[in-house]
């Protein structure tokens, strides 16, 4: 009897150990974009939401702000995935903005990009006064010395908190080049028994119209 409850565990591993490297891999949208869920073969899972403009109704509103959360996967008897977020709140964990600076150039500049290197578009800059100008690329250039001393400038993304530039006395006269580099916050607890099924080489979401392809 101890053998044959020997056995059948042991098969039950295995076949637990196959069905986790079935499914493990990397999902993502179709649509072009770096949202994605990795499945580990031990169970964790990443999920990253971003997107560098709005996107398909993959969530209620697709200008949230971009995101990561991980945690551990699991599945029911009937084959589906349920996800579950750690609880612990990353955020802090990181910078969540870094500034890579190229001091006294001919010019002021200020280039956005995401962790992947990718440009990020500026939807809008906010100037004293309330003044707002809407902007289509990565890139904004300008001379220091037409701003006033302490005078603001405020950049609008998609997915991404608004980055604020204060002019100082000390940098006013001067021009520098400013490659910022903008990463997803974390959030814990974000998912909670999430439900997903896994068909073939893609996942799907019962309650939404999305789904997640296997890319390897």
């Amino acid at each position: 009897m101890k053998v044959f409850i020997s056995t059948v565990l042991f098969m039950l591993l295995v076949i637990s150990c196959k069905t986790a490297k079935n499914i493990s891999g990397i999902y993502r949208l179709h649509a072009a974009s770096r949202t994605m869920l990795v499945l580990h073969e031990d169970h964790r899972f990443e999920f990253v939401k971003n997107f560098a403009q709005p996107g398909p109704a993959f969530f209620p509103d697709s200008t949230e702000l971009n995101f990561r959360t991980v945690g551990t996967w699991q599945q029911d008897q009937s084959g589906r995935l349920l996800l579950n977020s750690f609880t612990t709140n990353y955020e802090n964990a990181e910078e969540l903005v870094k500034d890579s600076v190229t001091r006294n150039t001919d010019i002021s500049s200020f280039s956005f990009w995401d962790q992947y290197g990718d440009p990020l578009p500026i939807r809008l800059i906010r100037f004293p006064a309330n003044r707002t100008k809407l902007h289509k690329s990565n890139i904004v250039s300008f001379f220091a010395e037409d701003f006033a001393a302490y005078d603001t400038m405020e950049f609008h993304f998609y997915g991404y908190r608004p980055y604020r530039w204060i002019i100082t006395p000390a940098e006013r006269m001067n021009n520098h080049q400013h490659r910022i580099t903008l990463y997803e916050p974390f959030r814990g607890g974000y998912f909670k028994n999430k439900t997903l099924v896994p068909v073939r080489k893609k996942i799907t979401d019962p309650e939404k119209s999305f789904a997640l392809y296997k890319s390897r």
